[in-house]
């Protein structure tokens, strides 16, 4: 059985009255993307130096360790896979000693991940401090706005499709942990198993609540 208690979803909203929970929601959506672009080009030490001020942020608004760690999540098993491939890959080219030490020692694939790192902690703050109302909001004012000053089309709107792939990200990993918790609950153990069981569950509950919003989008769009 598992254990009761608080349980951390990944990029779920958490209620406050911070700077950053009063911030527009245009400008944090803005925000994202250009230190994404920063972190990715200017040199690691910038990505560095961004990690420990998200650390910071992060405790002044009082998430826990568990919430932080549910939403970097990704970056780990990216890294994991990431190693694991690379390690394979040089095993059968040049042996054991030789993978071992080509794949630990780069430098820059450790740079890469912490870059990707640092964009995830953002990303993180974001949805910690932004109900997906305000998301769309953001992105539906940045739409008119550009609307207004380029000579495009009026009649699609690209924000209404974009939020809702951005609001999908939490429910997604909603959808995961409750389909695990449920497992975990009635007795069963992490591994092959599971995985086989709780997937279908997952794509199901999943391709049922993109109908549900894409009738609902549809049906708003027609009256």
């Amino acid at each position: 059985m598992v254990k009761a208690g608080k349980q951390s979803l990944a990029f779920s909203y958490k209620g406050g009255n911070s700077i950053l929970h009063r911030m527009p929601p245009v400008l944090k959506v803005l925000l994202i993307p250009v230190l994404s672009i920063l972190i990715f080009y200017l040199p690691f030490y910038f990505a560095a130096g961004m990690i420990v001020i998200q650390l910071v942020v992060a405790c002044i608004l009082r998430f826990s360790p568990e919430e932080q760690a549910a939403d970097l999540k990704p970056v780990l098993y990216y890294g994991i896979f990431l190693y694991l491939s690379s390690f394979i890959a040089r095993f059968f080219a040049d042996g054991l000693k030789e993978a071992f030490f080509t794949t630990f020692t780069n430098i820059q694939t450790v740079r890469m991940l912490l870059k990707l790192f640092c964009m995830m902690q953002g990303a993180s703050i974001l949805f910690k401090t932004s109900t997906i109302l305000q998301i769309r909001e953001g992105i539906c004012c940045i739409e008119s706005t550009l609307r207004r000053i380029l000579p495009v089309s009026k009649k699609n709107s690209l924000s209404n499709t974009l939020a809702l792939f951005v609001c999908f990200i939490p429910m997604v990993y909603k959808n995961w942990e409750q389909a695990k918790r449920a497992w975990l609950a009635r007795g069963g153990k992490p591994g092959i198993r599971m995985m086989s069981a709780i997937l279908p569950v997952f794509f199901s509950i999943g391709l049922k609540q993109a109908y549900s919003v894409s009738r609902a989008q549809a049906a708003r769009q027609g009256s």
